[in-house]
């Protein structure tokens, strides 16, 4: 997907994968993970999404990335967080990089730029990931590519939890896009321990209306070591 998707996706605020609530996956899950007070947890192509704000309440503390401005803003302004805004680079910059800013608030962090332009020395400090919307929001492609970038960046020694969906993708167009068990598997398992924690068979009528009359509509939620 081209950057310039997802900023017309924010700016025409078509933005139905943003939950108004913290995904019940990571409130149930993320305990397994035993992550230390105060350390710091990554969250890649993260939206607005009110998950960044369970990390805190866990007495932990978030580093974001988000490609849209808007979403960036709308997530401090919603939240009622007072945040700093540093410039990176600039777009008009004469090495030609897209531009990259961080915005820094008590516990939480955002990066707004290109996940693919990111760089290890930002993440140095990272001890664990949550993927609820990055993995899946990208077309097969780019997933192998997102998972190469995500090892270059990251600290060796990691834990992660990737939410997943699974569905026929003949009967609906993503994102966000099927990404099977198999798939995880053959993405993650050269470089990661993998546990499946929980297999769920979504009812129609848990479904938004896009997904209700598919045949079937699977969410997996996965733990990740190294």
């Amino acid at each position: 997907m081209h950057a310039s998707f997802w900023h017309q996706r924010w700016q025409e605020q078509r933005i139905g994968f943003h939950q108004n609530k913290i995904n019940p996956y990571l409130s149930k899950y993320w305990p397994k993970l035993n992550i230390t007070e105060n350390s710091r947890v990554f969250v890649p192509l993260c939206g607005k999404s009110l998950d960044l704000c369970y990390f805190p309440q866990q007495g932990l503390k978030v580093l974001g990335n988000e490609l849209s401005t808007l979403a960036v803003q709308d997530f401090y302004t919603e939240q009622q967080l007072i945040a700093s805004k540093t410039v990176i680079c600039d777009e008009n910059s004469a090495t030609g990089q897209t531009q990259m800013s961080l915005w820094q608030s008590k516990d939480i962090d955002l990066l707004c730029a290109d996940f693919f332009t990111l760089k290890k020395e930002q993440l140095t400090d990272i001890k664990a990931v949550y993927d609820r919307a990055a993995l899946v929001a990208l077309p097969s492609e780019m997933r192998r590519k997102y998972v190469q970038k995500m090892l270059e960046i990251l600290p060796d020694k990691i834990s992660m939890l990737l939410l997943t969906l699974d569905y026929n993708e003949n009967e609906k167009q993503g994102p966000p896009f099927s990404v099977t068990q198999e798939e995880v598997y053959e993405l993650y398992e050269p470089y990661f321990n993998i546990e499946l924690l929980e297999l769920s068979a979504i009812e129609p009528q848990q479904r938004s209306p896009r997904s209700q009359n598919m045949s079937y509509f699977n969410e997996r939620v996965f733990y990740l070591s190294s």
